[in-house]
């Protein structure tokens, strides 16, 4: 597990407020991605992933937190699901057909 802890962001930022999670905890979440937006007294930003895996969050909508805490974690060692969806119904249509010629 990696903590996602709130970043610095600025001198005299001692406090930030969760705005929303862009994404849901148990969600599988990919290096970079977005994960959430927080609010300063100046400025609105983003939380990156700094790992792939499985999103837990600590925080909800609304918290104010402070620089440091932890928001959120990581579980890397998760297995990346399977996708499904366009590509698993398109295999479907494929071997639908194949069993019609049969």
């Amino acid at each position: 597990m990696i903590d996602i802890k709130v970043p610095t962001v600025g001198e005299s930022i001692n406090e930030v407020t969760l705005l929303k999670w862009t994404k849901k905890d148990g969600d599988y979440v990919e290096r970079d991605e977005v994960i959430a937006e927080l609010e300063s007294e100046k400025a609105t930003f983003e939380v990156n992933a700094e790992k792939a895996g499985v999103l837990k969050t600590a925080a909800v909508e609304g918290d104010t937190l402070k620089i440091g805490d932890v928001m959120a974690s990581i579980d890397e060692t998760a297995d990346k699901p399977l996708e499904s969806g366009v590509k698993g119904q398109e295999l479907k249509v494929e071997t639908k057909k194949a069993e019609t010629r049969n």
